[in-house]
């Protein structure tokens, strides 16, 4: 064998090696916990939940912030367009939720290129409280949700804490490729980071911080204009020296009818802020394409049996943690034929890995920037 065939097996040993410690760190992260149980009051919690439109299961989502278990706390709706069809919606929940202390706020300003950020400004003279929470509108959250947020900052010197997040009803090919995204290479890559190297990000479906953690880090302003801003958020709590967090609490998100087109650019838009943001550990990300790498041996091989039998047994492997983490850890109800699509997932999440090197552009919110090496978006 040639040189460039043993440095592919050393690939593809070095990728069934993550596959395994991933195995391993989802089922330590995962385990139940003997933990006390979170109580039902504590210190007063601000919900910011920045929206923009309306999709069948917004309903749903926003609701399970209005029926916690937990007192007291405050829900602050912020939306930036006066005429946006989700205020119909949210006036509807206020008439049915009397006794939630919750506000409607409009944010007509343009405070940055991060549209988030510039909503959750405009939101952050309303708080009321010192635990903040800011969560996806469409995130979808237990009504234990809060309880475990606030028993999280009993410990002391946490700053941030956030969950990791399932998929949840998937019913198009993005989406269904989406939720095994998620399961088969997010997660487990985060629980990795939780043991390997510690966590010094947050995860931006539902993040919680403090008051005094936020100015410390000099408030939302400085974020205004980066993309990846649970990143940054968590990267510049945990440079205070407080301590950020991953709950083993999941929520779920909720993007059912994302198309195909819609799939590869959200994940295109990922890598490259991943590459500037972590550009070391974004390289070595490559190391875990197993599939790729069975699949040139076995082409290297012309074909032969015992390469075939590697490559099953890859596709096995990969289906183990795919399922694993989706279905035991996350809790996802995604179909088991769904994990059919395993091996096309792969081959485009190597394909966008390379792809992500030749460029720095990237479209959002139907417009297109570039991602300065600082993490910041410019306008194309």
């Amino acid at each position: 064998m040639g040189a460039m065939t043993y440095l592919v097996f050393l690939l593809l040993t070095a990728a069934w090696c993550y596959q395994f410690l991933a195995l391993v760190s989802l089922g330590r992260f995962f385990r139940p916990s003997s933990s006390a149980p979170p109580v039902e009051t504590g210190p007063g919690i601000t919900v910011f939940k920045p929206l923009k439109g309306l999709s069948p299961l917004s309903r749903e989502c926003l609701t399970s912030f209005l029926t916690q278990g937990y007192h007291p706390y405050q829900v602050l709706f912020g939306v930036r367009d006066p005429d946006d069809p989700v205020l119909a919606l949210l006036q509807e929940l206020a008439r049915a939720h009397p006794r939630c202390d919750l506000s409607v706020v409009i944010c007509p300003e343009d405070l940055g290129l991060n549209p988030k950020i510039s909503t959750l400004r405009q939101l952050m003279p309303r708080a009321r409280y010192d635990l903040l929470v800011i969560a996806d509108g469409d995130v979808k959250v237990g009504s234990d949700y809060l309880a475990q947020v606030a028993a999280a900052f009993r410990q002391p010197g946490v700053g941030l804490v956030s969950c990791p997040y399932r998929a949840g009803p998937s019913r198009t090919l993005g989406s269904w490729l989406e939720a095994l995204t998620i399961a088969a290479d997010f997660i487990p890559s985060v629980a990795v980071a939780n043991y390997v190297e510690g966590i010094r990000f947050a995860l931006g479906a539902a993040m919680a911080l403090t008051r005094q953690a936020l100015a410390a880090i000099g408030g939302l302003a400085p974020l205004a204009d980066f993309l990846a801003d649970d990143y940054q958020l968590g990267f510049r709590v945990a440079q205070t020296g407080l301590q950020v967090k991953i709950l083993p609490y999941v929520v779920e998100t909720n993007n059912p009818e994302m198309s195909f087109s819609d799939y590869l650019a959200h994940q295109l838009r990922w890598a490259r802020t991943y590459r500037v943001c972590r550009p070391a550990g974004y390289l070595a990300y490559g190391i875990t394409h197993a599939l790729m790498y069975s699949l040139a041996i076995l082409l290297g091989s012309g074909l032969a049996p015992w390469a075939w039998g590697l490559a099953a047994a890859t596709l096995i492997l990969r289906g183990t943690l795919a399922g694993f983490s989706g279905r035991r850890c996350l809790r996802g109800d995604l179909p088991l034929w769904a994990f059919a699509l395993l091996p096309l997932k792969d081959l485009l999440a190597f394909g966008l890995w390379l792809v992500s090197f030749l460029g720095r552009r990237v479209a959002w919110g139907g417009c297109s920037f570039r991602v300065t090496p600082e993490g910041k978006l410019a306008p194309q």
